[in-house]
């Protein structure tokens, strides 16, 4: 993947840590006992839900995301638009909406008939989902720490992971490249992560913003890579899908999805200002210059503060974790709509704090470690049991009492959780205790990745 530099670490990247905090052999193996038995009781309920259940026709999930998939495929093997049923018209829109590559993607789903198409999908995004916290889990741990165990069970068991494989979303695809990426950026193989990041932007646009970070780190050919990399996709797809669709993307799709919603599954700062102005909550309204401003200049914020922290000097890896890790939340914190599953992506930057935790000790890293947590239990815990009581119906009762307003600003929770990390990971890196040390002095994972 682009001859040599791709596989040496570029300047800058200190690939070992000084600072790993020896574990007493039988503590760990008293947590690698315990993430073992709760991994396997997942990984049971994980098969009998997505695979036992599926091939015996006993599936639970609606599965209603899936079907915009499938509906674009079905339109392509007619020789129609992707686009063709994309709808507009409701604040959380429906049809397929991603860009043209995508919809090449999914196209071979056309193959199928209903039944195989959806036992494929499951079963494509949850080895993806599974592999990707392998990977993010692998990269951010220390070699001492159970991290392929911990990996399975984030996936399986983090509640916006999950959701993706009972409503069929292609956040696990996007997931697994972020990860790779996650674990080259580490690495300071940076071709390689321009190359998948621009392969993640092609599938969704939001992964756009770890240009920021590239640029930021001087890595001039990581940027090209992303660069090239997402031009050849579109290329790819302007030859295979059409030039009518990708018309239709630009013109019609894209600036659907910039529009200010504060439906509130809508987890971006974006979207937590709309429901500030209950701007576009339950139905589609015309967009309130004030709140459109007002997002943009948010979200460039973010994005600013992003490469403010980042800086191309030598960082130890599990710093360079953290860097990654704010670049993944500034990217949902900024994107115009950041679903609640789309938050998968914050296995990373969880990840990402645990491992510096353990290097450097958790009362060291207190702050990061309370975002952390408040963001895995709004994320994990408190928005899916919400979720789970409240329905349409009744959250247009609430919308018809002197509640809503509250009601409304209790829903930015998660992302206000989600601010806070992000903030705590700028903070962080602008202020960093830990001098660079030589790369010499191995760490943890040093000697098996670096």
């Amino acid at each position: 993947m682009a001859g040599a530099g791709a596989g040496r670490a570029a300047p800058g990247i200190v690939t070992g840590s000084p600072l790993a905090r020896p574990v007493t052999s039988t503590r760990m193996r008293r947590l690698r006992l315990a993430v073992v038995v709760v991994t396997a009781i997942a990984a049971v309920l994980a098969l009998k839900s997505f695979v036992v259940d599926p091939l015996t026709g006993h599936f639970g999930g609606p599965f209603e995301d899936f079907q915009a998939y499938l509906g674009a495929a079905r339109s392509m093997a007619g020789g129609g638009s992707p686009y063709a049923r994309f709808n507009a018209s409701t604040v959380v829109m429906s049809g397929f909406d991603y860009p043209p590559f995508a919809a090449l993607m999914v196209r071979p789903l056309g193959l199928l008939g209903d039944r195989a198409a959806m036992v494929v999908w499951l079963w494509l995004t949850l080895a993806c989902a599974v592999a990707a916290g392998v990977v993010t889990a692998r990269t951010a741990l220390p070699r001492s720490w159970p991290a392929t165990e911990l990996g399975v069970l984030a996936a399986l068991a983090f509640a916006p992971s999950s959701y993706n494989f009972w409503h069929g979303q292609i956040n696990p695809i996007v997931f697994l490249l972020l990860a790779i990426a996650f674990s080259a950026y580490v690495r300071g193989r940076q071709v390689t992560v321009g190359v998948l990041l621009g392969f993640a932007a092609a599938v969704k646009i939001a992964p756009v913003a770890f240009l920021v970070l590239l640029l930021r780190r001087r890595w001039w050919r990581g940027s090209a890579a992303m660069v090239v990399t997402g031009l050849a996709t579109s290329a790819i797809a302007l030859v295979t899908v059409g030039v009518g669709p990708l018309l239709t993307f630009v013109t019609r799709v894209l600036p659907d999805l910039d529009r200010a919603t504060g439906w509130i599954f809508n987890q971006s700062i974006g979207g937590a200002i709309s429901r500030l102005a209950d701007q576009s909550v339950l139905r589609v309204q015309p967009t309130s210059a004030l709140v459109q401003v007002a997002g943009v200049i948010a979200a460039a914020f973010v994005l600013w503060l992003a490469g403010w922290a980042t800086r191309p000097t030598p960082r130890l890896r599990e710093e360079r974790a953290v860097e990654f890790a704010m670049g993944t939340t500034a990217m949902l914190l900024a994107s115009g709509i950041a679903w609640y599953p789309h938050f998968t992506y914050l296995l990373i930057p969880l990840f990402a704090v645990t491992g510096l935790a353990a290097a450097r000790g958790w009362r060291a890293e207190r702050r990061l470690v309370a975002a952390a947590a408040a963001a895995l239990i709004a994320f994990g815990l408190v928005a899916p049991v919400a979720l789970a009581g409240l329905t349409l119906q009744g959250v247009t009762a609430v919308s018809r009492t002197a509640a809503w307003w509250p009601f409304l600003q209790l829903c930015s929770l998660p992302c206000v959780c989600a601010t806070w990390l992000g903030a705590v990971l700028v903070w962080r890196l602008r202020h960093d205790p830990v001098p660079a040390t030589p790369p010499d002095q191995a760490g943890p994972r040093a000697a098996a990745t670096g």
